[in-house]
């Protein structure tokens, strides 16, 4: 057991250099992209909370884990939005809470539109370093002691196009490029620190329709972070009635397959269900990994729907 706390340790600080630097990824990510992208914030007309609980590498201590509440809505005019968005990310012995205020403005187009929006809010950064182990040097400087906490300020902007049949979205976030860990070794004076790099988003998706009932929708999610390797999310989802999906994609940071399904409950509540299996150095040492997202929306402004806007009942909210 405690082999594996130091492998998830390790993993923890390599790749995140720093509260959750890469971010734990979410594989329902077509309906949550107000979380990738501030100009998601009210594209339809509809009032819209999404939760979402991520779990990976499930069996083994101290594994990243997500918890991801988000909620958007136009005003009257449909022109303007706001949302908020909220994230918990555990990694081993680091928590990552995020919470930021969403504004985006619309721009009507021809039978489509393009949504620019802002977000603005803090990032709060916690390390528990007695959860740490096997650690032969504690004297380290880069080694903190007891429960350290600190919040920064973080800013982030995107842009939104959605057409009748397909939808494109590229955003920038982390532009304060927030520091945390500041220490200073006393001997030399020399500052250290952990810094969030910008993380570029490219994120799309066009809907094929096979008869009345019955469509395809390919979706494509791609991160691109300095010094590190672009990542790549590819999705292919079998539609019925708009009401229930069936769906397989591949993740290429994780070698990672992904199995999804989604229904309609009511007529104002969705529930999605997706399971990872892992080809990658991570497949012998878990057990894949689990996500559900439950979203709830509305219609908030009756009778005010605009005539250009495309059918929302062929997308996610």
């Amino acid at each position: 057991m405690k082999k594996y706390t130091l492998i998830i340790t390790f993993l923890a600080i390599a790749t995140t250099t720093g509260f959750a630097q890469i971010g734990t990824p979410l594989a329902q990510y077509v309906g949550n992209q107000l979380i990738y992208n501030p100009g998601y914030a009210g594209v339809y007309d509809l009032f819209s909370v999404n939760l979402s609980v991520r779990k990976l590498w499930v069996g083994v201590p101290g594994s990243p884990s997500l918890i991801s509440l988000n909620s958007h809505a136009p005003f009257q005019n449909q022109r303007h939005s706001l949302g908020f968005v909220f994230q918990r990310e555990e990694w081993g012995p680091m928590i990552g809470n995020y919470s930021n205020m969403t504004y985006a403005h619309k721009f009507l187009l021809k039978n489509s539109f393009l949504n620019l929006g802002v977000q603005a809010g803090f990032m709060n950064g916690v390390t528990d370093w007695d959860k740490i182990e096997y650690v032969q040097d504690w004297d380290d400087p880069g080694l903190g002691e007891g429960r350290t906490s600190e919040t920064r300020l973080d800013v982030n902007v995107g842009a939104y196009f959605q057409a009748d049949k397909f939808h494109l979205g590229t955003s920038v976030k982390n532009l304060t490029r927030p520091k945390f860990d500041n220490i200073v070794i006393e001997s030399t004076g020399e500052q250290w620190y952990s810094q969030k790099r910008m993380q570029f988003f490219f994120i799309g998706g066009y809907r094929f329709e096979l008869d009345h009932d019955w469509e395809l929708r390919a979706q494509f999610l791609t991160r691109y972070i300095k010094t590190l390797p672009t990542t790549v999310d590819l999705q292919l989802h079998a539609v019925y009635r708009s009401q229930y999906l069936l769906g397989v994609g591949y993740n290429t940071a994780q070698n990672a397959v992904s199995l999804s399904g989604s229904a309609l409950l009511t007529k104002n509540l969705r529930v999605s269900y997706s399971y990872d299996l892992y080809f990658g150095k991570m497949r012998n040492f878990q057990k894949g990994s689990h996500e559900i997202s439950i979203n709830y929306f509305f219609t908030l402004w009756k009778g005010t729907k605009i005539a250009e806007l495309p059918d929302r009942t062929k997308f996610y909210y």
